[in-house]
């Protein structure tokens, strides 16, 4: 799905609103979108990638996080991807598991981050279409979930 189309879709954020569409939020940093509750407070990254590249998944990441820093808060981090033969869902949750890993040891598990959910651009719009919220229970099920606690 191309980011315009993805940034025109109806998305479900009853109680929230967007904050940004695709505009500067931090030096270097342009989230496809950024969704705050009534009081401005950061709740949700949502990032579209079209390409398969591993590196794009691994930037959202870090750059989520980076501003989930910057802006004292702890969202959770959507990232909606278009499946290829060579590229699942599930492995690229499973790729981004080792460096949130990673990072978890090097923010003394603390990360920022609230979530990270991978699903697909099918996934998302079925979600849509079934009036489902972001970040709903329902909404959820549909992607895979990196786990952000570290590993015992």
């Amino acid at each position: 799905m191309k980011d315009s189309d993805f940034k025109r879709l109806p998305h479900k954020i009853e109680g929230l609103k967007i904050a940004s569409c695709g505009t500067l939020v931090s030096p270097g940093y342009k989230p496809d979108m950024t969704v705050v509750d009534t009081n401005s407070h950061l709740k949700f990254i949502i990032e579209s990638e079209q390409k398969t590249d591993r590196k794009a998944f691994l930037g959202d990441v870090l750059k989520a996080q980076k501003y989930s820093e910057e802006c004292n808060a702890v969202p959770i981090l959507v990232i909606v991807m278009k499946p290829q033969s060579n590229t699942t869902v599930k492995q690229i949750a499973d790729h981004l598991q080792l460096y949130v890993n990673w990072l978890n040891k090097r923010f003394n598990g603390g990360m920022d981050l609230s979530g990270i959910l991978v699903i697909s651009d099918d996934e998302y719009q079925a979600s849509i279409d079934a009036d489902e919220l972001l970040g709903s229970e329902a909404f959820l099920k549909r992607g895979m979930s990196v786990q952000l606690c570290a590993p015992t």
